[in-house]
């Protein structure tokens, strides 16, 4: 009986070092879609997850540089996908007005 790779100590020990590393660090947005993580709650589509930049199934290794924190909507959608986007810049869409003409 094959065991699950996500449940190795080495994988284990990575996701804790990558999601402690990224709340510390004041991540507050999915860096593919902008969304605002929610660091309490997992397996809702805004819980952050980390994920593979190289996906394992193509090579990459369980380790921090190769790792980085989306959400959890975003890293199912990817799945083992090797041509992935970088991640988009949020920009800020709506114009801001600071004075009122009279």
């Amino acid at each position: 009986m094959a065991s699950s790779r996500t449940g190795t100590a080495q994988w284990q020990r990575v996701r804790k070092q990558r999601l402690d590393h990224d709340r510390e660090a004041g991540l507050t947005k999915c860096p593919r879609c902008g969304i605002g993580l929610d660091w309490v709650y997992t397996r809702r589509p805004n819980s952050p997850e980390p994920d593979h930049i190289i996906p394992w199934s193509k090579g990459g290794k369980d380790t921090f540089e190769n790792t980085r924190t989306i959400c959890r909507q975003c890293n199912q959608q990817l799945g083992g996908l090797l041509n992935r986007k970088k991640a988009r810049p949020i920009v800020n869409t709506v114009e801001l007005q600071t004075s009122t003409n009279w």
